[in-house]
């Protein structure tokens, strides 16, 4: 290599190093909370207490059906130490408890999938608003970025737009 083409690389590697400070520099930054945001949302708690109304309302049934299993498991043992059940009789009635306690296993499964798929059916819109608002909130004021609060150690230069989305959240 010569001279002249030592000193082109040379240029534009400045060049990039230059333009890349440039952009580095003029990089706005803010952060938010967005825990705390996302958990203030009215529309937030709205769902949460939505879930935990249907929750408990899976519960109930599922003890309802428990109870009446541990009511039939109870009868039987009483019958057959009164006397009034062959062993043979004992037998049936087990085999039909564990086949009742398979079922009863069995809706306990569909209660917990019905349970989420109720929590990302209400909670899918809500992030999307929160992250809309948080967006907005960027492109109407120049951020480049926004970092959660949680995962900021420093920040010198950056802005706490917390209640810029909250306002845009209309909270």
């Amino acid at each position: 290599m010569n001279y002249k083409s030592i000193a082109k690389w040379g240029v534009m590697v400045f060049a990039v190093i230059a333009f890349a400070a440039t952009n580095m520099t003029a990089q706005k930054i803010g952060h938010m909370n967005s825990q705390l945001v996302f958990t203030e949302m009215p529309a937030t708690k709205s769902a949460k207490s939505s879930m935990e109304d249907f929750s408990k309302q899976l519960n109930s049934d599922y003890t309802a059906k428990e109870e009446k299993l541990q009511k039939k498991v109870a009868d039987a043992e009483k019958r057959y130490s009164e006397g009034n059940m062959t062993p043979k009789e004992l037998e049936a009635v087990r085999a039909e408890i564990q086949k009742q306690m398979a079922g009863l296993e069995q809706d306990r499964q569909r209660f917990q999938q019905q349970l989420i798929e109720k929590e990302e059916k209400e909670m899918q819109p809500l992030v999307e608003k929160f992250t809309n608002a948080i967006k907005a909130v960027a492109t109407e004021n120049g951020y480049d970025f926004i970092i959660d609060s949680s995962a900021l150690l420093y920040a010198e230069d950056a802005d706490d737009i917390t209640d810029k989305v909250k306002a845009k959240l209309s909270m």
